[in-house]
């Protein structure tokens, strides 16, 4: 599954896998940044903490910053 969230340049999508791996992928094309990052989920509980970075960074698009 995967899920892509953009705001202006910025764009974030997360990859998650039956196994609970996932992969976090953030663009910024105004300033040509990508910030990549792996996590692993052993509870649902545990899909906020890893969301957290990618709606931060594109919220941080919708507010200016």
């Amino acid at each position: 599954m995967s899920l892509t969230l953009e705001s202006d340049e910025r764009m974030g999508t997360v990859f998650l896998w039956e196994s609970g791996a996932t992969s976090l992928l953030f663009l910024d094309s105004g300033t040509e940044r990508t910030w990549q990052d792996d996590a692993v989920l052993h509870s649902e509980s545990d899909l906020p903490r890893i969301l957290a970075p990618l709606v931060k960074l594109v919220e941080a698009a919708a507010d200016g910053s």
